[in-house]
Parts: structure tokens; C-alpha cells; sequence
């Protein structure tokens, strides 16, 4: 195995794609830190952000570095999981092989949120969620269902305040994903509830909230809450897309 000590794009005469100054500069200084082993073989790098405000570059220029690093098999990006380190440097006998970490079983979900759209996000929920409601009628507990009514109570108390009013809401929908009683669905969710908590559409759109539509989604979680306690698999499902339909309408009028 070679020691690489420079770029391997420097033995090239020519790259293949046209790269500016800033997109170079940047990928020589990531494959610095991959020599020097900052990121070993097997490591995920830091999301496009991290390195954006690390640099003070734009995401476009560290997109195209990533791409630069990719074409010449040092890294490796994976959708959902970022870019993984792929470059094995020679080691002395004294020096240990890394153990690879199992990056591509691991969900960055920072960078979930970072890249997903709203769009993007409203068709898994639409998907995702109307089955957890009718799961959460079958298989919720009187407990269950007496959490749900206890926590429906605090939601009702917010009138103006956005951003609690979508924390106590986001605790019911997390109360109906435990409720399915299905361990891949509430992963599911708390990719759901990440993105839709920590993507800065969805924060705009948690702030921006006005007190008429808090009062509306509070009138369909009211309904959909009163479903499940009545085991109305129907009623449950219909709501539910109410409330998705809300949540359209909402990332529709701050767009």
C-alpha cells in the first residue's frame, strides 16, 4: 500500500472537472487532515455545514471539494450518512489497522434534516403517519390514552406561543408513535420529529405559528385525540390528514 504525502489530484495534468481556487484549497485541506490522521479510515467527516462555517465558504464549494475527494477514492458520500473516509494510508508494524466504524449503519440525522425539503418531508409524513394512528387505536393502553388526554389539556393552555404549542404537540405524536407499538415505525418517527424540529424551514414555520392556526391544529388534535379514545380506527386516520393538511397549508403561506 503507498503513502500518499500529497493530493493524488496534483499528479494529474489535467482534472477532469474544473475546480476554482476555493474548491481546491479546501480539498487539499481536508486530504491534510485524512494524511495526518484528524479523520481516519472509516470515519464519517463533519456534515457540509460544519466545514461551510469551519472555512467560511459557501455549502457550493464544499460540495464541489467532497465531489473533487470522492473522484479520486478518498472518500465516500452515502445518502443519509454523509461522507465517510475511504483513503487506507501504509502503517508501520508498531501501528495498529483502525477498526472501521460501521458509519453506514448509523443515521446522521443532522444532516437528515439538513437536506431534506419540506416537500420531501410532508410525503413521508403522509405515508408514515396515518398508519401509526390506526396502529396507536389497536394498541394503546387506558394509560396510554390517559397520558394522551393529559397532555391534550397542556396543548389546549397555549394560545399564542408557536413554538411551545408544536413541543407539546410534538410530545402527543411521539406518545401515538410509542402507542404502534412498532419498534421500525417509532424510529421512523424520531426521524420524522427530528427533522421537523431542527430544519430551518420547519423552525420558521414552528415560530411563525399565528394564534388562529394554533387554534385550528388545537381543534384536530382535539378530534383526533377523542378518536383514539373511542378506538375510531376511521376517525383517527381522518384526522390525523387533517392535521397533515395543516401542516401543508402552513409550510405553503411562509414559503
Amino acid at each position: 500500500m503507498n503513502l500518499l504525502t500529497s493530493p493524488p489530484w496534483e499528479a494529474d495534468d489535467k482534472i477532469d472537472k474544473p475546480v476554482t481556487r476555493a474548491t481546491k484549497k479546501l480539498a487539499d485541506d481536508i486530504f491534510a487532515e485524512i494524511i495526518n490522521g484528524t479523520y481516519d479510515y472509516g470515519t464519517r467527516l463533519p456534515a457540509e455545514r460544519s466545514f461551510a462555517e469551519q472555512s467560511g465558504v459557501s455549502r457550493a464549494t464544499v460540495r464541489q471539494a467532497l465531489e473533487l475527494l470522492e473522484r479520486y477514492g478518498v472518500i465516500e458520500r452515502r445518502p443519509g450518512s454523509g461522507a465517510v473516509v475511504r483513503l487506507r494510508q501504509a502503517r508501520s508494524p508498531q501501528q495498529p489497522e483502525p477498526i472501521e466504524q460501521p458509519s453506514e449503519n448509523l443515521l446522521n440525522l443532522a444532516e437528515i434534516a439538513e437536506i431534506t425539503s419540506p416537500l420531501e418531508l410532508g410525503v413521508v409524513r403522509s405515508i408514515i403517519e396515518p398508519e401509526i394512528a390506526r396502529l396507536a387505536v389497536l394498541n394503546m393502553t387506558s394509560r396510554d390514552v390517559e397520558r394522551m388526554k393529559q397532555i391534550q389539556i397542556r396543548l389546549e393552555q397555549v394560545t399564542v406561543d408557536g413554538e411551545k404549542f408544536s413541543k407539546i404537540d410534538d410530545e402527543i405524536r411521539s406518545l401515538l408513535a410509542e402507542g404502534s407499538r412498532n419498534p421500525l415505525l417509532i424510529a421512523m418517527h424520531r426521524i420524522i420529529l427530528q427533522v421537523s424540529s431542527t430544519a430551518a424551514w420547519a423552525v420558521s414555520r414552528r415560530r411563525n405559528l399565528s394564534p388562529l392556526r394554533i387554534k385550528q391544529h388545537q381543534l384536530h388534535n382535539r378530534s383526533l385525540c377523542q378518536a383514539i379514545e373511542n378506538r375510531d380506527i376511521e376517525s383517527a386516520v381522518e384526522h390525523l390528514k387533517l392535521l397533515l393538511a395543516d401542516f401543508h397549508q402552513d409550510l405553503v403561506s411562509s414559503a
